[in-house]
């Protein structure tokens, strides 16, 4: 049987991405040709295709037809049904939450798989008949994640695997209050471990949900399935049967993640319990029953029955199109840029403009302040004539001109990007007004270090008066150049407010 598999990414060795490389490897071990569409691919796809999978990022390199299509994910999914729409597909659902992973209809997929109880609900909820929808939790390689040796009688190391991370510091803090030694892999973590079997070894106590708490346990570690969705508890004898048709995943969490909790798990360490976990995921999370779960679902999709008509399929696929394909209208595709590349909804045209009023305050602000520093120079003249001015006063002088002058030039040079990417550049408007801000309050301190060193330095008297005198007349003319520049550019600002204003209308009347 020929079997193509599509999903997001083949390259952290995370989430579906380690699902569809079991898959992959227990269909391949079972005598069954693989291919895999991923948009995303990395190191993970390269190892998979040094193991014989054909592995890519475009459908045009799909030259043979697959006999069943096993769709994960909405947008690869529809490459695949577009590609190849006579061949029947099966749909996975591997999170209730995420936008791109609930299913959609189509005649071409006949059968859908959950992995969990919340997944499942998350189908019946989008119109997946309850006769073609099966269950088949997660499993583990156990020729690749071997059992580790007897657990201490107290744990002494901990590893946080996660793909969220609003719960990491409280894990952290109850780690350290209970005197262990934490580390952590995962998404939210920015590291990963391609040797994850051998990294858990090391670990007494291991905090994670679903697969990855599988794996864990399967292995031998104590494991506390938690994440930041919440917490359910330290995995047990008493629980480990209802807890694996749940996944391990999120229909457990029901309590939240805090240091208290966490800590009351880790308090209930048994590693004589750990152990009989261990044999019961061990025996009833082997890759071979899953494989053959698997074969069994795509089976009956390729001998189901249906009616649908090549017009209706396409019509179908048109309609997928609609929803995900990026349109003005905000429909499911806009979800699923947030989830997949963490866009942000643009601010609305109201938050828009009152963060241009509040950066044009901000930058009038910054001219009274030049002006205002321009005239403390021009009372440090007549001083200094008085006292006659001293070598380091004089180099101290220079500096400062040198330094405005390379300000003004960096401020001219910012200031001039910013009327180039105004409209859809509005937040570095904040952030040049900060700038200048900050730049003021440095100049303000070295001027007044140099009042202060003109006043310490008045029985040095040099011959060098007329050269400081000089520089002084330097340093204020770049000053007054400087104040007449932001002047102009706040002028060319105000006049800018209109044309974007104008443009705001033009684009909310499109």
């Amino acid at each position: 049987m020929r079997v193509l598999i599509t999903n997001l990414f083949v390259s952290h060795n995370s989430g579906t991405e380690a699902v569809v490389e079991l898959l992959a490897d227990g269909l391949r071990g079972a005598g069954h040709q693989t291919m895999v569409l991923a948009p995303t691919l990395g190191d993970m796809a390269d190892k998979m295709r040094r193991r014989g999978h054909h592995v890519v990022d475009r459908i045009a390199e799909i030259v043979e037809k697959p006999d069943i299509i096993h769709a994960q994910h909405l947008t690869p999914c529809l490459t695949a049904l577009a590609r190849f729409p006579d061949v029947p597909a099966v749909f996975s659902c591997h999170s209730a939450f995420f936008e791109v992973e609930a299913p959609m209809l189509h005649p071409q997929i006949r059968r859908w798989i959950a992995v969990d109880e919340a997944c499942r609900a998350k189908c019946l909820s989008r119109g997946v008949p309850a006769d073609r929808l099966d269950l088949i939790c997660n499993a583990v390689d156990l020729q690749r994640f071997k059992p580790r040796p007897p657990l201490p009688s107290r744990p002494a190391r901990a590893l946080l695997l996660t793909k969220n991370f609003e719960h990491q510091q409280a894990v952290r803090e109850a780690c350290l209050g209970s005197d262990i030694h934490l580390d952590e892999l995962g998404p939210a973590t920015g590291r990963f471990s391609h040797q994850l079997e051998k990294d858990l070894l090391e670990y007494d106590i291991v905090f994670a949900t679903a697969r990855m708490a599988i794996e864990a346990a399967a292995v031998g570690c104590s494991v506390v399935v938690c994440d930041a969705r919440g917490f359910a508890g330290l995995l047990d004898t008493a629980n480990m049967e209802t807890w694996r048709q749940k996944n391990l995943g999120v229909d457990l969490l029901t309590k939240p993640t805090t240091v208290a909790n966490l800590e009351e798990a880790i308090s209930r360490f048994d590693a004589d319990d750990a152990a009989k976990v261990s044999a019961y995921f061990r025996q009833v999370a082997d890759v071979s029953s899953f494989v053959e779960e698997h074969l069994r679902v795509y089976n009956q999709a390729m001998q189901a029955q249906t009616n649908a008509t090549a017009d209706e399929r396409a019509l179908a696929t048109a309609r997928w199109v609609e929803e995900i394909g990026v349109s003005v209208a905000p429909r499911r595709w806009a979800q699923i840029v947030k989830e997949v590349h963490g866009w942000q909804v643009s601010p609305d045209q109201t938050a828009l403009v009152e963060l241009l009023q509040s950066n044009t305050k901000t930058l009038q602000s910054n001219v009274a302040s030049l002006m205002e520093l321009g005239e403390q120079v021009k009372s440090i003249g007549p001083e200094i004539a008085k006292i006659g001015p001293i070598l380091d006063v004089s180099i101290a002088l220079e500096r400062v001109a040198h330094d405005s002058q390379a300000r003004l030039h960096r401020l001219e040079a910012q200031l001039s990007g910013l009327s180039n990417s105004f409209v859809d550049g509005s937040a570095s408007l904040s952030s040049v007004a900060h700038d200048s801000q900050a730049r003021l309050h440095r100049l303000e301190k070295q001027l007044s270090g140099l009042s202060n060193s003109v006043v310490d330095g008045s029985a040095a008297l040099s011959s060098t008066a007329q050269d400081s005198q000089a520089a002084l007349h330097r340093i204020d003319e770049e000053l007054s150049s400087l104040s007449n520049f932001v002047n102009e550019s706040r002028r060319l600002y105000n006049g800018m407010i209109p044309l974007f204003i104008r443009k705001l209308f033009l684009r909310a009347r499109r």
